[in-house]
């Protein structure tokens, strides 16, 4: 057995997200992702006595339909987390129950990743991790409100940290005498319009900008500051405001700030490290959930969709562009995927993942919302972004209601049989599931009919070959008789014959078909069935030849 390795910080969902959803995803995890991992281990006969809370054991040599797995998830159950190789979902079916009734914490590890490798990535990742661990003043690595805390002390004079678009981040919280522009700020979460007004004006960021020492600015409404950029290389991460109250901001003051805005740096660095590792963590367990795979409860925590209910949207390439390569759609897909992140970011709720070329999205409904429209609106202002900034024509579908990670599968069913309809109107470039219900229903029905050819035989089929082998005109002459509702004169110009004429095919495709068009269920089976046959020309060549009459 390996020598543990312990530390700090590394959570269940942070060592997902660095491995991948490709090689590992949960099977169950009824205490949640937010489990430390505090050493990882091999397991041998000794691990069930000798593993603790916190444990990752990987369990090798062992497959999941093996009888001793049930009593090993018995004993292990809690807080220690098992992976096992899992080779098909049959296997992983199993272990999901197994894990269930034992309310086991279980990972599932791809045959394509090595236990080497997972055994390596997991020991490196558990010795790095220092999300908590406290630096020389004591301060966590990675709070950057416990920075602002420590900069306003040393300082003495409140802190505000923003993002490079000037957004506030974190702010000291000691109870300092504040101004209006720092009131405005916290409350706005952004400096007051009238503040960055004069800030332009005055070119007072631009100077900030160029400057490596930090700045003096004196606003006409508010007490003096100094601010300094937090630097990424040659990258502006933020700005570093302190305000004068106690004492006079000076020299050392400006040393110390430009000190503290190194650690911030860092942090801020850190900090997008881990909401990329999480942006990662939830498009691999949305993908998971609509392969039909996954802990439904896991993805529905994790994705925040616990909270109300949540559509699907698919975006997909416009294949009137010509290439059909999927590994094409996917690069030209990614910009897509990272627009509709940057939409979910600031919710952290939902998730975006991108599949079979085709974009997927996982998009939260607001509670406050009438006629769910808000997620459709979204799709057409992707849609129409992607087109006129990246040049990429898409279509997308939007599901009905879902209110449970368990209907994501058939969601996304429903929306990508939408998005196999062919566009005939620019109008229905997004389509909502809820205005295409007839559509999609007609589009599962025609699935269910290719899955079982049998239920194209009858007298419809015979109406194929007849056209087929003889040159008749039964089937065009049905279906435009089936599209003008049934108006014999109407169909009857559509097909540039007289009326009597088509009446009398009519005749002759009862009497010799047995389609009886008077006949509700006979007309509603042959509008089906003609509805396949025409959308789907390739089934017609295969039909036996067998006798029909002539026109």
């Amino acid at each position: 057995m390996t020598t543990p390795v312990s530390a700090q910080g590394l959570t269940l969902d942070t060592l997902l997200g660095l491995v991948g959803g490709d090689f590992a995803d949960v099977v169950h995890a009824p205490t949640g992702l937010d489990l430390t991992i505090c050493a990882v281990l091999i397991y041998d006969t000794a691990t069930t006595s000798q593993a603790n809370p916190g444990d990752l054991i990987l369990v090798i040599g062992v497959r999941p339909t093996d009888p001793a797995v049930g009593e090993l998830l018995d004993v292990l159950a809690g807080e220690i987390v098992l992976a096992f190789k899992v080779a098909d979902d049959q296997e992983r079916t199993a272990l999901r129950h197994l894990a269930v009734a034992h309310g086991a914490t279980v990972l599932a590890i791809s045959p394509q990743m090595s236990w080497d490798q997972l055994h390596a990535l997991a020991r490196t990742s558990i010795s790095s991790a220092a999300a908590t661990v406290a630096d020389d003043r004591g301060v966590p690595f990675g709070d950057l409100f416990a920075l602002a805390n420590s900069a306003a002390a040393s300082l003495e004079g409140p802190v505000i940290i923003d993002d490079d678009r000037m957004e506030v981040i974190a702010f000291s919280s000691l109870g300092d005498e504040i101004d209006e522009i720092r009131h405005q700020s916290i409350i706005n979460r952004r400096p007051p319009k009238e503040f960055l007004a004069w800030c332009e004006s005055t070119g007072i960021l631009p100077r900030v900008r160029q400057s490596l020492r930090p700045v003096r600015v004196v606003p006409p409404d508010g007490a003096t500051r100094l601010v300094t950029a937090i630097r990424g290389g040659t990258d502006i991460l933020g700005y570093l405001w302190v305000a004068e109250t106690k004492r006079e901001l000076d020299q050392n003051s400006e040393d110390m700030l430009a000190e503290i805005a190194r650690v911030a740096a860092l942090q801020i660095i850190r900090s997008r490290i881990n909401e990329d590792l999480d942006r990662r963590l939830r498009g691999d367990l949305l993908r998971n959930a609509l392969a039909g795979r996954g802990d439904s409860q896991t993805v529905t925590t994790r994705l925040g969709l616990e909270r109300g209910t949540f559509k699907l949207v698919a975006f997909a390439r416009d294949d009137t562009g010509g290439t059909d390569s999927s590994t094409t759609d996917q690069l030209a897909l990614r910009p897509v995927e990272d627009l509709l992140a940057l939409r979910l970011e600031p919710s952290r709720r939902g998730a975006v993942t991108c599949c079979n070329g085709r974009v997927y999205a996982a998009i939260p409904q607001d509670p406050d919302e009438v006629g769910g429209e808000l997620v459709t609106t979204l799709a057409r202002e992707v849609v129409g972004q992607a087109q006129r900034q990246l040049r990429v024509q898409l279509r997308a579908a939007v599901s009905g209601e879902i209110t449970d990670a368990d209907g994501l599968l058939d969601a996304r069913r429903d929306i990508d049989r939408l998005l196999n309809l062919p566009l005939l109107d620019e109008s229905r470039r997004v389509v909502a599931f809820d205005d295409s219900v007839a559509e999609a229903v007609m589009s599962e029905l025609t699935d269910l009919v290719l899955e079982r050819p049998r239920l194209l035989h009858g007298g419809v089929a015979g109406m194929v070959v007849s056209d087929r082998d003889r040159g008749t005109e039964y089937l065009p002459s049905l279906r435009a008789y089936f599209e003008a509702g049934g108006d014999l004169t109407a169909a009857s110009r559509t097909l540039f014959v007289h009326r009597n004429t088509l009446k009398y095919r009519l005749t002759r495709i009862r009497d010799a078909f047995g389609v009886d068009v008077d006949d509700f269920t006979q007309r509603l089976v042959a509008e089906l069935q003609v509805a396949v046959f025409t959308s789907h020309p390739e089934l017609r060549e295969r039909l036996d030849a067998s006798p029909a009459d002539g026109d």
